[in-house]
């Protein structure tokens, strides 16, 4: 798949918040795992569309030397910075891969520093799944 595709999906479904995209993006076997959490689809979804609907935004960095592309995956490094009113924007650097299957985002593997699940801005992501 292609790197093109990957920031579409951070362009139109992160930072627009929009939710409804998930499904388009996401295959529905999809599974996440980041910093010791792992997700289903529906789980991701749920958690995803109850931040967005909270008063945070997002804006991305790319890191354009390290994209690494194959068939099916891609592999990158990002930098996202979450900013709620009243916070200081907290900066996180993202090393991940994604597997495509069938043109949409299969499996995740991501781990972030400083990890996304301490961040004050992500304290209405439900984590219900390890």
């Amino acid at each position: 798949m292609s790197v093109a595709l990957l920031r579409e999906m951070f362009d139109q479904m992160v930072v627009a918040k929009n939710a409804a995209l998930i499904e388009h993006y996401y295959d529905p076997d999809f599974r996440l795992y980041s910093d010791g959490l792992t997700q289903t689809l529906a789980e991701f979804s749920a958690s995803h569309r109850k931040l967005y609907a909270t008063a945070i935004a997002y804006a991305i960095e790319y890191d354009e030397q390290a994209w690494v592309e194959a068939t099916d995956k891609v592999a990158g490094r990002v930098w996202i910075t979450t900013n709620r009113p009243g916070e200081n924007p907290a900066r996180i650097e993202i090393v991940l891969i994604a597997a495509y299957r069938h043109g949409k985002i299969h499996r995740l593997w991501e781990t972030t520093w400083p990890s996304w699940r301490n961040l004050a801005a992500m304290e209405n992501y439900s984590s219900t799944a390890s």
